[in-house]
């Protein structure tokens, strides 16, 4: 998507939203202007949070997400053992650490979450050790604690009720369980259930394509195309305004629904 189309975009959305999330399953980080991504946002008066796997974290690009604009960075740590397994993930939580040094120094108003979602789904407190599905996770745990000073004894988490842990003014730690991204290809997990996607929060693919919800990586729920369609009339759709419906009914009318797991986490 060019700057000039996200400026199109962050203007229809004045007086809609609180702020522009840049991800659903995409690297913002890639983008081959993000200068000028992040300068439309700033022309449309909108804060920007930003989802990245830290993979391209370095230069230039550290400077970028130190951005007024900028309101909020979330580091998906998880997603270097997903991308370089068996690898340590030493030289990279220095990377992140250093961005966190920088961001302290001169955006202490910026807020940065490390995701590191590999929690067993009820767990409360943890040892480093504890509730590790694979080597590499236990890896990872160990690093980040000796990166950032920290020990894991200090850390107390309940994914249903509290999933931060503070490491320094607006710097923390965040914690989920892992779950497997919706597929229409996935076995039914139930038909009823509750989501805040079209209430929340939607979706609006790099090609323009809007989708419910920020899991929707593939567009199978395609409610129309931004650069075609006005996004009110889209929004307010009879395909749109059903799914609102049946969520308030705790009804899951489109197939994608049920089959997601992220959904029981509303229960």
């Amino acid at each position: 998507m060019s700057p000039a189309q996200f400026f199109g975009i962050a203007k229809s959305l004045k007086g809609k939203t609180k702020e522009i999330v840049l991800h659903l399953l995409g690297e913002p980080l890639s983008h081959p202007d993000l200068a000028g991504i992040l300068s439309a946002a700033s022309d449309a008066g909108i804060p920007i949070n930003i989802v990245t796997n830290g993979l391209l974290l370095y230069g230039e690009r550290m400077k970028l997400l130190l951005r007024p604009i900028v309101r909020q960075v979330s580091v998906s740590l998880q997603s270097f053992s997903d991308n370089f397994r068996g690898q340590y993930p030493e030289a990279y939580l220095k990377r992140v650490k250093e961005f966190a040094d920088m961001a302290m120094e001169n955006r202490p108003d910026l807020f940065l979450n490390l995701r590191f979602w590999d929690l067993a789904e009820k767990e409360e407190g943890f040892s480093p050790d504890s509730s590790v599905e694979t080597q590499s996770g236990l890896i990872m745990r160990e690093a980040l604690a000796r990166v950032f000073n920290f020990e894991w004894s200090d850390v107390r988490v309940d994914v249903k009720r509290k999933k931060n842990h503070r490491l320094r003014g607006r710097q923390y730690l965040h914690f989920d369980s892992r779950f497997v991204w919706p597929s229409l290809q996935n076995e039914i997990l139930q038909s009823k259930g509750f989501c805040h996607g079209l209430t929340g929060h939607f979706g609006i693919h790099a090609d323009g394509t809007v989708v419910p919800c920020c899991l929707d990586h593939r567009g199978d729920v395609n409610l129309g195309n931004v650069f075609e369609t006005p996004l009110d009339a889209i929004l307010e759709s009879d395909r749109a305004r059903a799914m609102r419906e049946g969520f308030s009914k705790r009804e899951l009318i489109e197939d994608l629904c049920k089959r997601c797991g992220f959904i029981s986490r509303f229960n």
